[in-house]
């Protein structure tokens, strides 16, 4: 009989099951290692114990509540997804220990943690250095990805879900477009367009008015919601790649366009920091903008065609899919 998972994350609309990258892969994933997955994003869906054999579950507030009543009915949970809130740079001290209570009982309640960044991974085994935690990063489908260099256009990109300005400043949006707005004042860039690539709202509002200030709104285009091809041919033609995130679980957006040939300017945090983005370029966005800008242009200025090959080379050789499967298969079997 095939097994059924109950694949839960707290989101607030089903839609972004298909639309956030890593639900889309991990779904996938579990399909192709041969169960039936049962999406939900409602706790009370766990009472409902004769759909599931088992919970895979994502982050670890809410998803305590689908476990504790799993567990009631013998049901074993897998935890995963990015871990923000345990890194005490970036949350308040009453909203560190909220979370470090959370995921001690998460962990108890856990068959499995699965953890996707080595910055979650540290701050995890402040807490706990446990058994039941486990190691698996993202993975994207690298054969979409292969492209030809010399077939790349003037083109910068970005990926963000747009419905919160909440967001948008999150996944530093706003402070590429202001780095965008310099580089247009060099002759290289000139007429370089930018992309912003997801779905519009009140985070887009608030990115135009910053366009409109900046006086690019010819260099910039907003795609709205776009199909996975759609989205594949922007990066395989774009040069360049913002990822500037005051926090990011791991980052598969970025690595996929790291996959796409592009030279990914990043800020290192959460799974930025993992080694695979040191084949991008770093910016300290607590930095200034102007030194942010200086650190820009120095490392375009010292990239070439050799690195970013290697660079997609590595991550078809550690971040294919496959490996991913090969965790889960482990993992889940364990």
């Amino acid at each position: 009989m095939i097994k059924r998972v109950l694949f839960y994350s707290s989101i607030k609309d089903k839609e972004l099951f298909y639309i956030q990258q890593f639900y889309r892969i991990d779904i996938q994933i579990l399909e192709g290692i041969g169960y039936k997955v049962v999406l939900s994003n409602r706790i009370s869906d766990a009472w409902k114990f004769w759909r599931y054999d088992f919970v895979f579950a994502y982050f670890y507030r809410y998803a305590f509540f689908v476990a504790l009543i799993a567990r009631l009915f013998g049901r074993n949970t897998y935890f995963t997804g990015g871990i923000d809130a345990l890194d005490r740079n970036l949350v308040t001290e009453k909203e560190y220990k909220i979370q470090k209570w959370f995921f001690k009982m998460c962990y108890y309640l856990s068959k499995s943690c699965i953890i996707v960044s080595k910055t979650d991974d540290k701050n995890v085994r402040e807490i706990i250095d446990g058994k039941k935690l486990s190691y698996s990063e993202h993975t994207i489908d690298t054969h979409m990805f292969a492209c030809d260099i010399k077939e790349k256009e003037n083109l910068i990109t970005t990926i963000a879900w747009q419905a919160t300005e909440g967001n948008v400043k999150r996944k530093g949006v706003d402070n590429a477009l202001r780095l965008f707005a310099k580089m247009l004042q060099i002759t290289q860039y000139k007429d370089y367009k930018f992309y912003v690539i997801g779905k519009t709202g009140a985070g887009t509002i608030y990115l135009k008015h910053l366009i409109k200030e900046l006086g690019i709104e010819e260099s910039v285009v907003f795609t709205d919601s776009i199909s996975e091809e759609e989205k594949v041919d922007y990066l395989k033609r774009s040069k360049v790649y913002f990822q500037l995130s005051i926090f990011e679980g791991f980052g598969v957006a970025a690595l996929e366009a790291l996959c796409a040939k592009n030279i990914v300017i990043h800020s290192g945090k959460g799974g930025l920091s993992n080694p695979i983005y040191n084949d991008g370029i770093y910016v300290d966005i607590d930095q200034p903008l102007k030194n942010m800008f200086e650190q820009v242009m120095e490392g375009l200025n010292r990239f070439d065609n050799v690195r970013l090959e290697q660079a997609h080379e590595s991550v078809c050789i550690n971040y294919d899919n496959e490996r991913r499967k090969e965790d889960f298969r482990r993992i889940i079997s364990e």
